[in-house]
């Protein structure tokens, strides 16, 4: 269970959150002074997503997740970011947009990514030193 808990668990309370989150109506965001911002907002709350389904992918007991994690990640992330959207067009003043779906696309993959690289340079650096 505890392999679980510190593998799982944190992708999994992430979507819960993010779930929750989706549920109000009437968030404000920040006003950055640029007119995207909400975009900006969604790429970094679905990269961390991404990063954390990768990293529990990587650790699971499943032999096809361990194996593609990033895949497993990109696919997972991206149907979970499609059904936030679908499900905000539900909530009073909230709607469902195509470009915060590709910003939370380009969040995953592009996280995922980079967990990936830093995990296969942390992995070699291991090796060499054995």
């Amino acid at each position: 269970m505890n392999g679980f808990l510190y593998t799982q668990f944190p992708w999994i309370v992430w979507m819960i959150a993010i779930t929750i989150q989706s549920s109000f109506h009437g968030i404000p965001v920040p006003d950055l002074g640029i007119s995207f911002t909400d975009k900006i907002l969604h790429f970094f709350v679905f990269g961390i997503l991404g990063l954390l389904i990768t990293r529990g992918m990587r650790f699971s007991k499943k032999q096809f997740f361990k194996a593609k994690p990033m895949l497993t990640a990109v696919a997972l992330g991206c149907l979970f970011a499609l059904s936030d959207e679908v499900h905000q067009a539900f909530v009073p003043s909230r709607s469902a947009e195509v470009l915060d779906w590709v910003a939370d696309f380009a969040g995953i993959v592009l996280f995922s990514y980079l967990y990936s690289r830093w995990f296969h340079k942390k992995e070699a650096a291991l090796n060499s030193q054995a």
